[in-house]
């Protein structure tokens, strides 16, 4: 009898262990479960347009430069902002003039990329608020007669009346950003960007008009809407994980 009591505890003892073992296998299971979501970096990137290096460097009428920066805040949200300088001289119809300045740019893209993995590519959409502060200066212009009953008609007049410059103008407007960046090596980027321009206000130089605005480019009377593009070539540091 003392025997039977024994092979009834080392029995239950063997179920104890048995239970506990299944336990610890389904906890573990259910731990391996579990998943860690990534961090995402705070990054700072930063470049140059290459579409305004080069035109500065093959166009003797324009001289330019524009630097492209972002900020990572989000898994796909970016701060962003565009910096640049430009001096252009034209010819449109009877008026010569040259227009010089800088302008700002701030806003966000928003990237709609799914990436696989390991890729960093971005398609993003965003706004942009810009402002401009420049100057102009009518160089020449020459007067409409089709009638050809002055002889001079045809020369420009380069000084007196209406020529000089025209100080301290300024304008405001905002642009819709749709462009994308592809990852070329680890953490440097080729991207590229179209933008439509959308005039908010201006200051009018005297007896002249905004004809061409640095930033926002050519301007109409009749027409308050811009188009502009950028190429860029930037590079990121990631610094922070959010």
């Amino acid at each position: 009898m003392k025997h039977a009591h024994i092979w009834v505890f080392y029995i239950s003892l063997l179920g104890t262990f048995s239970l506990s073992g299944q336990q610890v296998e389904e906890t573990i299971a259910v731990n391996d479960s579990l998943t860690v979501k990534e961090k995402t970096p705070l990054a700072l990137r930063f470049g140059i347009d290459l579409y305004n290096l080069g035109r500065s460097k093959l166009a003797d009428d324009y001289n330019g430069f524009e630097t492209v920066v972002d900020l990572r805040v989000g898994e796909n949200f970016y701060l962003a902002g565009e910096v640049g300088q430009v001096e252009t001289t034209k010819q449109i119809e009877n008026v010569n003039f040259t227009s010089s300045g800088s302008y700002f740019k701030l806003g966000f893209d928003f990237n709609m990329f799914e990436n696989w993995e390991g890729m960093d590519n971005q398609v993003t959409i965003g706004l942009r608020l810009a402002s401009s502060r420049h100057e102009l200066v009518l160089n020449s212009y020459s007067i409409l007669d089709r009638t050809r009953f002055w002889p001079s008609s045809d020369f420009p007049i380069t000084n007196g009346y209406a020529t000089g410059l025209r100080p301290d103008l300024n304008a405001q407007w905002f642009e819709v950003v749709v462009g994308f960046k592809v990852q070329l090596i680890k953490n440097a980027y080729m991207g590229m960007s179209f933008r439509l321009n959308r005039l908010l206000n201006d200051k009018l130089p005297e007896n002249f008009d905004n004809v061409y605005i640095p930033g926002f480019n050519k301007k109409t009377e009749d027409n308050k809407f811009g188009a502009s593009f950028n190429y860029s070539l930037t590079y990121r540091i990631p610094f922070i994980k959010k």
